[in-house]
């Protein structure tokens, strides 16, 4: 059973069809949020701005755009990553190659940090 959701906005999404519906519980809650509406007797989602009923189709909640793109990115990331760690076992000098990279990258950044 899913108690709730949250989000600051940034990752996660709430749309919704209901349009003229005006919030039922001001406040500072996040989106995604789900609660249990005893007065109506349904669960309800915060889009961020109000509270809205669930049913079949009217509320979807997924990622945001932004968070899409970081995911997408991170898979990507993780692939190509992957890919290295093969050709450097594959390949001794890129391995080699890849350690003096990783000495230079760090000795480079203590340097910029004094």
């Amino acid at each position: 059973m899913i108690k709730n959701i949250t989000s600051n906005g940034t990752y996660i999404q709430v749309h919704h069809g209901y349009h003229n519906i005006p919030p039922i519980s001001p406040g500072a809650q996040s989106a995604g949020l789900l609660r249990y509406n005893g007065n109506n007797q349904c669960v309800e989602v915060y889009n961020g701005m109000a509270w809205f009923p669930i049913d079949d189709t009217n509320i979807n909640i997924d990622l945001s755009e932004y968070g899409q793109e970081i995911f997408a990115w991170a898979e990507q990331k993780m692939i190509e990553e992957r890919k290295l760690k093969d050709l450097m076992k594959r390949h001794p000098g890129l391995r080699d190659l890849h350690d003096k990279f990783e000495m230079m990258k760090v000795l480079c950044m203590e340097e910029e940090q004094q």
